[in-house]
């Protein structure tokens, strides 16, 4: 039986806390903002941008520096 670490269970217990506090984006989510926008892709980026930059300084949301990104190590391999 393989164990987790303790680093995984703590990113475990943020993505079910996100998970019920509605922070997670979900197909229908992206769907009615992709229809706000009438599917210009400019227009979603600048939306998720200017959010993402609104719940970074509001502390809501981490997001990893290139370096230290474990999905990026996973790409190098």
């Amino acid at each position: 039986m393989q164990k987790i670490t303790n680093k995984q269970y703590e990113e475990y217990r943020r993505l079910i806390y996100d998970r019920e506090h509605g922070r997670i984006l979900t197909p229908d989510g992206l769907r009615l903002i992709c229809s706000a926008c009438d599917y210009d892709p400019t227009e979603i980026g600048k939306i998720m941008l200017e959010n993402l930059a609104k719940f970074q300084a509001s502390g809501a949301v981490y997001t990893y520096d290139r370096e230290s990104d474990p999905e990026a190590e996973e790409d190098k391999n």
